[in-house]
Formats: structure tokens, sequence, C-alpha cells
């Protein structure tokens, strides 16, 4: 610029040059920026192509670490097991006491023939079963009540069951002594109720005698069914509260009704019991599926052509119960 403000020729036309040279430092700047940009798309594309390309791998199921999987259902299914069944690995598994009364004083009430037929079953097989047995035979009504109350109050703290059995006459709800009293079921069933060395183990009883004085009839089948008993000769033999927890009573037959006896083969539901013990408690059945089979074969038998038996059972057991049984070699 010269002294009057004017811009000379040559100062306008280096402004001019460094208008240009800016003017093409911009347009190689913003080539640069959109030749980056396509080379980045273009390797984003190819990126893609590459991997769209590739096969899929297939994906394998897990595998379960064995270790895991099995060992905490297997620790709880045993303590649950453990808590549905009684325990019964105590030696002896407890005692066994059998009354077997068979000569009655008086003509009113017959000698029970075949009885000790029963008695010697029953010896054998609870025996078997681990079990202490003791028979008191020919008991009058006060000596059964006192035999009841010296078991009651024997240790059963190192055994896990207690069992009784009672061959004898009977009326409805009671056994009878061989002098021809009564002993109403309770009173033989409450002193092991009240036995705290008892408490939560089981008190089984198994009674072979009336409970009545009717007999029941048969009633027409379907063909094929075929009685294996009515020629042979039988004698009539009783009510029973299962009170309290852990009990099972397990009863020839049904209230009202009179339970057979044969003269030399005993009575049938005693050996129909100890039948099915000796068949089901070698393959650890419950005492339940054991006592619903003898249940089933002591009722279809016809007995003196036109009679019947329904056993029974009652039960206030809280556990499943399986008793145990010695291998016997075959």
């Amino acid at each position: 610029m010269d002294e009057t403000g004017h811009v000379s020729n040559n100062d306008q036309i280096s402004q001019a040059t460094k208008n240009e040279q800016n003017k093409g430092k911009a347009s190689d700047e913003s080539q640069r920026k959109k030749a980056v940009r396509k080379k980045s798309q273009v390797d984003k594309e190819n990126l893609h192509q590459s991997v769209s390309i590739l096969p899929k791998r297939k994906r394998k199921p897990l595998k379960s670490n064995s270790n895991i999987s099995d060992h905490y259902p297997k620790k709880k299914h045993a303590v649950t097991k453990q808590n549905e069944f009684y325990s019964m690995s105590k030696r002896p598994c407890g005692y066994c006491l059998i009354i077997n009364n068979y000569n009655f004083e008086g003509p009113s009430l017959k000698n029970r023939k075949g009885t000790d037929k029963d008695k010697d079953s029953l010896t054998r097989v609870f025996e078997n079963m681990f079990f202490k047995v003791e028979v008191r035979a020919d008991l009058r009504a006060s000596d059964m009540q006192n035999v009841i109350k010296e078991f009651a109050e024997r240790d059963h703290s190192e055994l896990n069951a207690f069992v009784c059995c009672i061959l004898s006459h009977g009326e409805k709800g009671s056994v009878l002594g061989i002098d021809g009293k009564q002993v109403p079921i309770h009173e033989l069933t409450q002193p092991f109720a009240e036995c705290r060395k008892l408490a939560s183990k089981p008190k089984l009883f198994f009674i072979q005698a009336c409970q009545g004085n009717e007999a029941q009839q048969g009633v027409w089948m379907a063909d094929g069914q075929e009685s294996t008993t009515e020629d042979k000769t039988f004698e009539e033999d009783a009510y029973i509260p299962a009170s309290h927890s852990d009990f099972l009573i397990g009863m020839a037959t049904v209230e009202q009704y009179q339970s057979f006896r044969h003269t030399e083969d005993g009575s049938i539901y005693i050996q129909e019991l100890c039948k099915q013990l000796e068949i089901g408690c070698p393959r650890k059945e419950d005492m339940h599926s054991i006592l619903t089979r003898v249940n089933r074969a002591v009722s279809s038998q016809i007995i003196q052509r036109s009679n019947k038996q329904m056993p029974e059972v009652r039960y206030t057991l809280t556990k499943k119960l399986v008793l145990p049984m010695k291998q016997t070699s075959s």
C-alpha cells in the first residue's frame, strides 16, 4: 500500500495467490477425508461379506457335571427316603409275644384244636425277622392283662418294634381268657400306647379270634372260582380300636363275624399271614402291601361250601414299615 492508501498491483496479486493456495489446501483436505470415509465403508462391507461367508458353527449341548448333578439330588432323596421308613436295624429287632389259648375251662367253649400250628408258624416267621419270640399259653383273662403289662414295662429303648399275636376265642371288641372272661382289645393296646420307650416305634397286633357269631355268606362268582378248602373241618374262633400313633392291628375278620380255624392245619388268617410275610419281606415289601394280599387271599376262599371270611387291617402308622427277614438258603 502506498502513502496515498491505495493497494498496489503487486499486493493484490500476492493476496490472490494466497487465496488460491488456501482454496487448494481445503479442496485437498476435503478429498482426503472423502477418501478415508470411502475406504472405511469398503472395509466394513468386506468384513461383513467375509463373516457371512463363514459357515455357522453348530452349538454343542451343554454337558452336565455328573459330580454336581448326581450328588445333590441323591443326597436329598436319601434323606427323604430315610424319613419315610421306620428304622429296623436293631438286633434283636424287638419282642414278639404270642398268647396261645388252647385249653378252655368249662363246657361252653371248646378247646382250640389246630392253634399250635399257628403258634409254630408265627414263631418261625418272627424269629426269622430278628424278633425275640416268647410264647405264653392258656392264660386266664387276668393273666393276659398281667403279661401285657409286663411286656409294656420292659426296656424297649434299644429295640425297633413290638409284636403281639393273640390266638384265642373272642367276641365283639374283646378276646377271651381260658376262663371265658373278656379282655377288651383296647386294654391290650393301651399299655403300649403309654410306653415312652416305644414312642414313634411300630407296635403290631395280630388277632386270631371271632368278633361275633354271624357267618359271612359266599356270593356267586364267575366260572373258574374253585374252592380248595370246602371239604376240610373248620371251627369258629374278634372290634379292635387302633388308638394313638404307630399301631398296626391285623384282625382275622371284620366286626360281628366269625373267623375260621382248621383243626389240623391252623387258621386261614394266620397261615396266610405267615405265608405272605415269608414271600414279601425278603423282597423289601411294606406291610400295607403284604396285608392287602392277605386280605385278598383269605376273602377269596369259600369255607364249608358257603361261608366267607374277610380280614381287616387298622393302622395309625406314620411311616412305611418294612420288616427284615433272614436270607434262607433254598
